[in-house]
């Protein structure tokens, strides 16, 4: 198989996943990066066709295969990418923002840091891609790239920097924190949920107490294998709804919902997943902040849309 037909082949979505193609441009890795690369600047230069099409999907391969390849320049890449107006970001790669940036970033990154917090701190940029990026900080925390210390010191930071707001960045900051045991910012914390900036139903206070009363060791042993780096591209995207011809999936809302890679949400966990993360083993705290789609009905009851509702 030639590289240009690889990439054809990757071109739409058909209801299949196309492991033969994926396997070869794994097997031929020299080769296809730099095709990769291709895709993804011309996702940066004009997003237009991809807009148009909701069936193109080689840009989502891209994205995947790059990670696993741990190729550093495809990063200021993605964070241009993502750095677009918060629709555009949604509107290229449905909700696999909310869900995978964060470790397709820190594949990508090779531990450095500046590009991923530009897109945390960027105020024009979707909340599920900057609230994703936080989380991307803590693989690079799992995978040793970064040490604990340091990326508390950067979550402690954003106490100062984010307005003082309720939105859906706070209530990742907060579960990220308690994911690394919040002892430098346990105040800060309990500040925060005192002026309502943290929605108790994503991550309740005691949650936090008892995050920060199991300690640092008992984090780290806990942050373990639960959001690795990406490194088989194939076991993270081949179980989606998209490629299950077969199945019906849970929401029928959008035109495309069968090939478009906007259907990802809701899905059940996939059967490779690492289990969710835990700060004691009883009792999980659970980000479920990033495991409600922008275009779900929103948990509190109030019968709208996530993102025009809690997730706002």
């Amino acid at each position: 198989m030639e590289i240009q037909e690889i990439v054809s082949t990757l071109r739409q979505a058909d209801g299949r996943f196309p492991s033969a193609a994926i396997e070869e441009a794994v097997a031929r890795r020299e080769e296809i990066v730099p095709a990769l690369l291709e895709i993804l600047e011309g996702v940066e230069r004009d997003p237009q066709p991809y807009l148009a099409d909701p069936k193109r999907m080689e840009h989502i391969y891209a994205m995947f295969l790059l990670a696993q390849f741990r190729e550093t320049r495809a990063y200021p890449l993605l964070v241009r990418i993502f750095s677009a107006p918060a629709e555009i970001s949604h509107d290229l790669t449905g909700d696999i923002a909310a869900i995978y940036l964060g470790r397709i970033l820190a594949s990508v990154s090779d531990g450095e840091i500046d590009g991923i917090t530009s897109l945390i701190e960027n105020k024009q940029a979707d909340e599920y891609v900057r609230s994703s990026a936080l989380s991307g900080l803590l693989t690079l925390v799992e995978c040793g790239k970064r040490s604990r210390e340091e990326i508390m010191a950067y979550y402690g930071g954003l106490f100062h920097k984010l307005d003082r707001t309720a939105d859906n960045m706070w209530n990742e900051v907060a579960v990220c924190c308690a994911r690394l045991c919040p002892t430098e910012v346990i105040q800060n914390l309990r500040q925060a949920y005192e002026d309502n900036l943290i929605e108790p139903f994503l991550i309740r206070p005691e949650q936090i107490e008892k995050a920060f009363a199991a300690g640092r060791d008992a984090a780290m042993g806990n942050l373990k294998n639960t959001n690795p780096l990406i490194s088989d591209a194939e076991s993270e995207m081949s179980w989606w709804p998209c490629f299950r011809e077969d199945e019906e999936t849970p929401e029928q809302s959008k035109p495309a919902l069968n090939t478009a890679p906007a259907v990802l949400y809701p899905v059940p966990a996939a059967p490779s997943s690492p289990a969710p993360y835990r700060i004691e083993r009883q009792e999980p705290i659970r980000n479920t902040s990033s495991k409600i789609g922008r275009n779900e009905s929103c948990p509190c009851g109030s019968g709208k849309k996530f993102k025009k509702c809690c997730g706002r």
